[in-house]
């Protein structure tokens, strides 16, 4: 006998509309809508209590259906984004900052395997009003998300509206990773010196409506000091859902590439060989890759490189450009995050 789904406790919204499941609410297939062509976007609360609510069997109380998804309160949570926090670890899950333990090909962003759901949590997807996807970026807060200043200068120049993806695995499914959100964009802050021709000083920090619920649950840090250095040789780790291959196509998946730090000297020789003006390495900048196998790709921008530091994986770089996708000898360039710390610090401090 087939068991019956609970009605949606929160909204049924129609498939091409599932980007709008705003605040923390999310897109969830345990809950049933009448409708075969809708989805029921409800509070993540509801998700976590029916989801316990399978594991125990114990009697599930769920509220009233509402036409409207709840908005929680805006002050209810921050994270404290220069501290790790920490987070008891359930057997055979993923912890945001922590590698899974399963043994498996290590992936890329050109070409390779995908990532595990939920393996590389702090990755969003920025996205606007046509729900196309722009850029990656990275969750550092609950209600902050770093991304690189090139992804979008024309958005708010035009004043257009983004939106930041949180949690999903995979853009391309229908219903989206389950507890995924999305939440609009408030305020953009462009670095004050950032530079669209040069690409100095590319970086981004988004502000959200409303606090992300599932922040609560991520492990991530930012680098402890400004200009803090990751030694040449250092492999760690990009992530994003950019194009598999330069020619395309795109994924729409979380992928990973294990890549080396580049020291500064060799990265720029590397890179005058293909370009024709003389390329300096910014001060705010580093290089990463130069192999054929391993490098981020179109789609990647803006989306986060990570170390591992004393066990945790910290927030090194944002994927800024690069000539072509994989070639040999051809480093791709990051935003140090480091070198922004104080600008960070200070606009959250005064704006939270």
């Amino acid at each position: 006998m087939k068991k019956l789904k609970p009605h949606c406790p929160g909204s049924c919204i129609g498939s091409f509309l599932r980007f709008t499941c705003f605040g923390n609410s999310a897109i969830y297939d345990g809950f049933n809508c009448e409708s075969e062509s809708t989805l029921c976007c409800t509070p993540v609360e509801h998700i976590e209590k029916y989801e316990e609510h399978l594991q125990s069997g114990k009697p599930l109380v769920l509220m009233k259906p509402m036409k409207i998804p709840k908005e929680k309160n805006s002050n209810m949570y921050v994270t404290n984004i220069s501290v790790t926090q920490e987070v008891t670890r359930r057997p055979g899950m993923y912890v945001c900052g922590i590698k899974g333990n399963q043994r498996r090909k290590s992936g890329r962003v050109v070409g390779g395997k995908t990532s595990m759901p939920g393996e590389w949590c702090w990755q969003v997807a920025l996205i606007n009003a046509k729900n196309q996807y722009l850029c990656g970026g990275a969750l550092i807060g609950s209600r902050w998300v770093l991304t690189a200043a090139h992804c979008i200068t024309a958005l708010v120049r035009n004043g257009d509206a983004i939106y930041v993806r949180v949690g999903d695995y995979d853009l391309a499914s229908q219903y989206g990773t389950p507890g995924a959100q999305t939440q609009k964009v408030s305020t953009s802050y462009i670095h004050h010196n950032h530079n669209g021709q040069t690409l100095d000083n590319d970086i981004a920090l988004l502000r959200l409506e409303n606090p992300c619920a599932a922040a609560r649950k991520r492990l991530f840090g930012l680098p402890a000091s400004q200009g803090a250095e990751s030694h040449p040789g250092k492999r760690c780790t990009v992530t994003g859902y950019g194009y598999m291959d330069e020619s395309g196509p795109i994924a729409l998946k979380v992928r990973e590439a294990t890549l080396p730090i580049v020291e500064e000297k060799r990265c720029t020789e590397q890179i005058n060989k293909v370009t024709e003006k003389r390329f300096i390495l910014p001060a705010g900048s580093f290089c990463a890759g130069a192999n054929q196998e391993n490098d981020a790709c179109q789609g990647d921008g803006g989306g986060p490189l990570t170390c591992v530091n004393e066990g945790y994986h910290e927030l090194t770089g944002l994927v800024s450009w690069g000539f072509g996708c994989g070639k040999e000898n051809v480093p791709g360039v990051y935003v140090k995050v480091s070198s922004y710390i104080g600008w960070i610090n200070q606009i959250i401090s005064v704006n939270n």
